[in-house]
């Protein structure tokens, strides 16, 4: 087992199974080390010590910003000293997650905000014992942790049925990447709120791709085929939906008259798009409250009974003027 892991047993900071503390014990009585005595009980300032790091996958999407800048705001106020990494989308032992994850114990917790199902690094912080809360993007480790997620399914259910009662019947889904549990829940409501409305779901207009600008640039060679376009689409992040929107006039596209449009995220500049984006908007400060309420039971000891809590919050409709009405059959 890891040196961590032994260190923090025997300083009283980490459960383990029956048999990996028989595995240490032994060893102390083997080589005759002796516990140093437990420190008197901290103060409550003092427990708190310790770095927090918010990992998130990058600040290209300002949905990423939005939540590193009101998580940091929490910390502030709360005075949890607090850094920022990259977790990089390669695993990169260099990047600044893995550097922080192999400092020298001064790291108290992660606040982790990921772009992939796995992180081998996170993996082994997390069985060492280190405080973990994981945000938005749910991620496949060995032991439970934390997760403070919005309802993806319910949103994209909210979104696509609102388009079915504007008129649309033709409603394309241009998605993210195809192994995130955002990406899944979010088609599943998609699919459900068009079958549940007497709807096909046409494979040709379901589009997977990476959470940037020019994917959503890109798609419209797919949606555009004669007999095939929709008539509205969709999207399951607000930069793809800017990258739309940015390149509809070159394809000779008029949003929303030929083409509406509903993003996902709530970003800022959004509102400030021509026509403005119809969006469902994350609570980005309820998130951050919640993970930072998270982090500090975790830290401190105070986790709640049972198994780690899943909380899922609401995303809210924005109705802008993306999307226009059509006249049905």
């Amino acid at each position: 087992m890891s040196a961590s892991t032994a260190s923090r047993y025997l300083r009283g900071q980490l459960n383990v199974q029956p048999e990996t503390a028989a595995r240490i014990d032994a060893a102390v009585r083997e080589v005759g080390y002796v516990v140093p005595a437990p420190a008197p009980a901290p103060r409550e300032e003092e427990r708190r010590a310790g770095v927090v790091a918010l990992v998130v996958p990058d600040f290209v999407n300002p949905f990423f910003t939005a939540l590193a800048e009101e998580v940091a705001r929490l910390a502030g106020d709360r005075r949890i000293p607090l850094v920022v990494a990259l977790s990089t989308r390669h695993g990169d032992a260099e990047s600044g997650l893995g550097q922080l994850l192999a400092s020298d114990g001064s790291l108290g917790g992660v606040v982790y905000v990921g772009m992939s199902r796995t992180d081998d690094r996170l993996a082994r912080a997390v069985a060492d014992g280190l405080p973990v809360v994981v945000i938005d993007e749910e991620v496949d480790l060995d032991l439970p942790v934390e997760t403070i997620t919005v309802d993806n399914y319910g949103g994209a259910y909210q979104a696509t049925r609102y388009l079915v009662q504007q008129g649309h019947r033709r409603i394309a889904h241009v998605a993210g990447p195809a192994e995130l549990s955002t990406t899944q829940d979010r088609l599943r409501g998609y699919v459900d709120a068009m079958h549940d409305t007497g709807l096909d779901v046409d494979p040709d207009l379901v589009r997977h791709g990476p959470y940037t600008e020019q994917f959503g640039a890109s798609t419209f060679p797919y949606l555009t085929r004669p007999g095939n376009a929709p008539t509205a689409v969709f999207v399951g992040s607000d930069i793809v939906a800017v990258g739309m929107l940015g390149a509809a006039e070159l394809h000779g596209i008029s949003i929303p008259e030929d083409l509406s449009v509903v993003g996902c995220d709530g970003i800022r500049v959004g509102q400030w798009l021509r026509p403005k984006l119809t969006t469902l908007e994350q609570p980005v400060a309820a998130l951050a409250l919640a993970a930072t309420d998270a982090i500090e039971r975790s830290m401190t000891g105070e986790r709640r009974a049972g198994s780690p809590a899943r909380t899922v919050l609401p995303l809210h409709l924005v109705v802008r003027g993306s999307v226009a009405r059509v006249a049905t059959r």
